[in-house]
């Protein structure tokens, strides 16, 4: 209630005074965006005329009258990480490397050439290359070596460059890398760097992180996500073991604390997405956009173990399964009872009562492509051979170019 004259007229002006600094605000907000949008375009017109600059130099290093390179000189060095395990069962690793290796060449790369034993020779090599000033680290392999390489690359200057060859490729697809050698390789050689975002889980000790680029969380998610793994490479015995222990899941209270807003659900999974698909092609977060600060945090309340499965199984299918999405930059997720949780495919080595998940933005540096998983996706890429999971449309490479 107003007591007085006195306090109203103080209310109006207070009102008013909030309008002028909500009016003012807006103007400034409405002019850094149009000065976005104008740079942006210059951004994507500059990036066509680097894809017509490489495709025409690629083009002319194919000429036998016209060498590639003198010697090494005017070749970007780059370390290349290849998994000879991963991609197609034609069991004829050394010529696919073979043909990498030469197609890069092609495009302007001279690649050094490391052989990946195992995910801690992966992380070796990359932080090896990191110190030894390699500007670009490219991997050919799987979702999992790429995650495993990436790590290593958080918060540096070298930037990451993918040629897919795994049975998921779920970051090439949502980063719009094409998933044949050819273009993959043209695309690196464009050099289109895109700055995204990683996530960070912490479970007990803070010194005890782990990155992930696709998703973490707690609960069931970590099963599917390792189910899912088994089931595709055939390990049959860890995915009966796996999935057992997803059908005797059932959901609990759980306390999912984010910046703006905490939840008390009941559920048996908890997925926190950098990008929109996990696992077997699963598509977890259509909408999450891997350059945008922010982590899309899936809450599962009420379901039981057989509805999970059924929700789970459509995704694989490549059906578009909603649940409503949170977006925070930070996420705390706390239960009575230990849950299994994970980061991309790893489960975490131990089960604890609380998980804190939170998103570096902008930590690593990627060549990317005309990702439907990207705020600016590079208009004048190689499109994908194939269309990514979740992407209503794809148009063709930008028609204008720097004069």
């Amino acid at each position: 209630m107003i007591d007085s004259d006195q306090e109203h007229r103080n209310l109006i002006g207070s009102l008013q005074d909030a309008q002028r600094k909500h009016q003012e605000l807006l103007r400034d907000v409405e002019g850094a965006t149009a000065r976005l949008e104008v740079r942006k375009a210059k951004l994507l017109k500059l990036e066509a005329f680097i894809a017509r600059l490489e495709r025409h130099l690629a083009a002319a290093n194919e000429q036998p009258a016209i060498p590639p390179v003198q010697g090494e000189k005017g070749l970007k060095q780059a370390q290349l990480i290849f998994n000879p395990s991963s991609g197609t069962d034609d069991g004829d690793s050394a010529k696919r490397l073979a043909e990498i290796v030469a197609t890069l060449r092609r495009h302007g790369i001279a690649a050094n050439i490391g052989i990946k034993t195992s995910g801690k020779s992966a992380r070796a090599m990359a932080r090896d290359a990191v110190r030894s000033g390699y500007p670009l680290v490219i991997v050919v392999s799987g979702d999992g070596t790429i995650e495993e390489v990436a790590s290593q690359l958080v918060g540096s200057p070298t930037v990451l460059g993918i040629v897919p060859n795994g049975t998921m490729n779920n970051l090439a697809r949502s980063l719009g890398i094409p998933l044949d050698i050819e273009n993959a390789c043209a695309l690196i050689g464009m050099g289109t760097v895109r700055h995204i975002d990683v996530g960070r889980v912490f479970s007990g000790d803070p010194a005890d992180s782990r990155y992930f680029l696709e998703c973490g969380g707690v609960g069931l998610g970590a099963l599917a996500t390792l189910a899912g793994e088994a089931l595709q490479k055939k390990r049959w015995r860890l995915f009966s073991k796996v999935l057992g222990r997803a059908f005797s899941a059932s959901p609990v209270n759980i306390r999912v604390e984010m910046d703006d807003v905490t939840l008390e659900p009941s559920t048996a999974i908890v997925t926190v997405s950098n990008a929109p698909m996990m696992g077997h092609n699963l598509l977890v977060a259509p909408d999450a956009r891997m350059d945008d600060g922010l982590l899309d945090v899936a809450v599962y309340d009420g379901m039981q173990t057989g509805e999970l499965i059924k929700h789970l199984k459509a995704m694989s299918d490549g059906k578009l399964e909603r649940v409503p999405t949170y977006r925070t930059r930070r996420v705390a997720i706390s239960c009575e009872a230990a849950l299994p949780a994970n980061a991309d495919d790893k489960e975490l080595p131990s089960e604890r009562r609380m998980i804190e998940i939170e998103v570096v933005p902008g930590a690593l540096s990627v060549i990317a492509g005309k990702g439907f998983a990207l705020n600016v996706p590079v208009e004048s890429a190689p499109l994908p051979t194939e269309k990514p999971l979740g992407e209503k449309g794809v148009s063709g490479p930008a028609k204008d170019d720097v004069e």
